[in-house]
């Protein structure tokens, strides 16, 4: 029975000292009341962004309810008329949804548990009309939640098809979040995303996310074959990384990206947002911003 006790103790103790946490920092997350408000005007500015899910070994100053804040400030201060997010779980969402009120999103979790993830895109609605918009999944059957190739998890994509309204020029949108475990999965996974936008023809086209995956990979080279990585269009690209592990060396690489259709769009800047709020990381990943103009 003694063992039990200290079993039972030595479970209860951490799990204490999370909420604990979590709820000191409660009180600043509930009275939050950032709002994000697009640009009036210019090049498109497409936002990317890995906001890291809820974990309970995210204590302190990586707490979400510490964070979320933050992540607030990297978006307003971007103003997107675009934004696509990774690892976005219910709790997130709503927060995101209460600062965003001139945006619309889309969004399909990856499975119905508790904490499932999701790859919202937010559009501006004074910019955009949306004329399609929906989620599929990264597998041999996209069209119902389930994995495949080794997959650690289900893995989704989110898309829209919106019309800008000052010129009626059409422009697709994708959003996906690659497998962390499986290179199978990965590879096999942009494959479908690649097919999917087949469909779509000759749009103008933006496929943003985190690929969990660096130039060097066959990912990378599958993905390249039929679009540009947008900050190779640009004069001066960016060499640092995008995911820091919330600063930590070596863990620093490149793995979240825009790519681009070769035609019918100009890429005026491309951008890692590398901004440090008060000494903290808002995520484990650097926003990527992206500044286009449909041709």
């Amino acid at each position: 029975m003694k063992r039990f006790h200290r079993a039972a103790c030595a479970l209860l103790m951490p799990a204490a000292a999370v909420a604990a946490v979590e709820c000191f920092y409660l009180p600043r997350y509930l009275r939050d009341d950032i709002t994000v408000t697009p640009g009036t005007d210019g090049p498109i500015c497409v936002m990317s962004a890995n906001v890291r899910c809820w974990s309970p070994t995210d204590i302190g100053k990586r707490s979400w309810f510490y964070r979320a804040p933050l992540v607030l400030r990297s978006i307003a201060d971007a103003r997107p008329d675009i934004l696509g997010l990774q690892e976005v779980t219910r709790l997130h969402y709503a927060h995101l949804q209460k600062a965003m009120p001139d945006y619309e999103s889309v969004l399909t979790y990856r499975d119905g548990s508790p904490l499932s993830e999701g790859c919202p895109i937010f559009f501006n609605t004074q910019r955009f009309t949306c004329t399609d918009a929906g989620s599929f999944w990264l597998s041999e059957t996209p069209q119902t939640c389930s994995k495949d190739w080794g997959a650690a998890f289900p893995r989704v994509c989110t898309y829209v098809l919106l019309r800008e309204k000052a010129t009626d020029k059409p422009l697709a949108v994708f959003n996906t979040h690659l497998d962390h475990v499986s290179e199978e999965a990965r590879i096999r996974g942009i494959g479908v995303v690649l097919d999917k936008l087949r469909q779509f023809g000759d749009l103008p086209c933006v496929l943003m996310g985190d690929l969990n995956a660096g130039e060097d990979s066959e990912t990378y080279r599958a993905a390249t074959d039929l679009f540009d990585d947008a900050k190779y269009r640009t004069a001066d690209p960016p060499a640092g990384p995008t995911y820091q592990n919330w600063g930590k060396a070596p863990d620093r690489e490149n793995i979240d990206y825009f790519l681009i259709s070769k035609t019918g769009v100009y890429v005026a800047e491309y951008r890692i947002a590398d901004t440090l709020y008060d000494g903290v990381y808002p995520s484990d990943h650097f926003p990527i911003l992206l500044r286009i103009t449909l041709e």
